[in-house]
């Protein structure tokens, strides 16, 4: 019960107010996804991110691709390109555990 009432105070912080990187959050142990400007997930190989958000995004390594959601960008973008864009914006990436 104490638990329920703590949980319902955590406060939801804008996306553009998050502290720019990378922030992990494992959904198998309940862990809250972090409200990011970017939702980012590792392509099967590792060779590649992709980027869904409603930014516009350009650059090297950095091409736009069709999306299912409407309202949000949807990118594939190489490792160089992710290093630099998890240094300008927030970034929410889900870890599972295997």
């Amino acid at each position: 019960m104490r638990e329920d009432i703590e949980m319902s105070k955590v406060i939801e912080f804008p996306a553009d107010r998050i502290v720019k990187g990378v922030h992990m959050y494992m959904p198998e142990l309940d862990e809250r996804k972090v409200n990011a400007q970017i939702e980012a997930s590792l392509s099967h190989y590792g060779n590649h991110y992709f980027l869904y958000t409603s930014l516009e995004l350009k650059g090297r390594g950095i091409v736009q691709q069709e999306t299912s959601r409407p309202g949000l960008n949807s990118y594939k973008v190489t490792i160089n390109a992710f290093e630099k864009i998890k240094q300008q914006y927030s970034i929410s990436m889900s870890r599972y555990l295997d």
